[in-house]
């Protein structure tokens, strides 16, 4: 049998991170946001110009924290830079965690993580989890600038923070389903274990909505037609429009929606093929699904792919 609409989006409300949880994190951010602008402005030639949140906390895509998966938040700090400066993020990244470790002497260096283009601050005790993004505007009239890979001279990252969030917005509005999709899909990446980011999710869910092959009619054919997609054993090579940087990649390639050259999928081939197994067994047992007659045979399908706890009763 299908599930309507409504019944999924009753699981969506019980794996979503609420307004009543957001306003419960926001001092600890707020908190965390100064003492990083405090640590920012005291190295030489640098300091911040402009904090903003981005990631699955403001493109309204967030999971609530639950187990080993911590509620993710991205905080972009626009840096100004002196001219011919050389920035080095790995002194900066240094620089943040010392602030950090004097403000939270319970923290350890354990809680920070090191990713090539963000520095990663792990709160256990609240699930929250921050990655700090060091950003560097353009100085022109754009919205384009670079994140440093460790040290600027080593290779660049360019983006448009406003523009990938511009994007996310123009997508909602064409599917008003489509927090709702990437959510669920979300819950089905964690329950796999899977190593595909939320930033690919998004944008092969945006893709497809572009293509018209999803729509925010029926949420249980949109996640059907994201395992096909993804289990096909096609090649998958995704570019947007208007986005800057020429299109050499090779699969798999879902490209940054402001520039061609970025690739949000940067997987392992063992890594990969679990995620393309995965989409596989999804597509078959939610097709399958849609098939049988008995709602508890249904459910148990559902689980098999989206784990046990995986309800779509109205939470009282």
């Amino acid at each position: 049998m299908e599930y309507t609409n409504q019944q999924l989006s009753n699981y969506v409300n019980r794996i979503k991170l609420t307004q009543e949880q957001k306003s419960s994190y926001a001092e600890q951010i707020d908190n965390l946001k100064e003492k990083i602008i405090q640590a920012i402005n005291g190295m030489e030639n640098t300091r911040v110009t402009r904090v903003r949140r981005a990631g699955s906390w403001k493109k309204g895509t967030a999971l609530a924290p639950k187990g080993d998966y911590p509620l993710d938040i991205d905080m972009v700090f626009f840096l100004d830079l002196e001219e011919d400066t050389s920035f080095d993020a790995e002194e900066l990244r240094e620089e943040i965690i010392k602030v950090l470790c004097d403000a939270y002497p319970n923290k350890e260096r354990s809680d920070f993580t090191d990713g090539q283009k963000t520095i990663g601050v792990v709160f256990r005790g609240s699930g929250l989890e921050v990655d700090i993004v060091p950003f560097i505007p353009e100085r022109s009239d754009t919205t384009y600038g670079r994140q440093p890979r460790k040290r600027l001279n080593s290779g660049e990252f360019k983006t448009s923070v406003d523009k990938q969030l511009d994007f996310i917005s123009e997508i909602k509005e064409k599917c008003s389903n489509f927090t709702s999709i990437v959510r669920i899909l979300k819950s089905w990446r964690n329950y796999q274990e899977l190593e595909l980011s939320s930033f690919s999710i998004e944008l092969a869910v945006a893709h497809l909505i572009r293509q018209d092959r999803i729509s925010a009619s029926f949420i249980n054919l949109a996640v059907i037609t994201f395992f096909e997609f993804f289990g096909n054993g096609k090649d998958i090579e995704v570019y947007f429009p208007g986005a800057i940087g020429e299109q050499a990649g090779s699969a798999p390639w879902i490209a940054d929606p402001t520039n061609n050259e970025n690739n949000t999928v940067r997987l392992s081939h063992s890594e990969w093929e679990e995620v393309v197994e995965a989409a596989e067994c999804g597509f078959d047992t939610i097709t399958y699904a849609r098939a049988v007659r008995e709602a508890g045979e249904t459910l148990d399908l559902w689980k098999e792919i989206f784990g046990p706890s995986f309800n779509i009763q109205e939470q009282e």
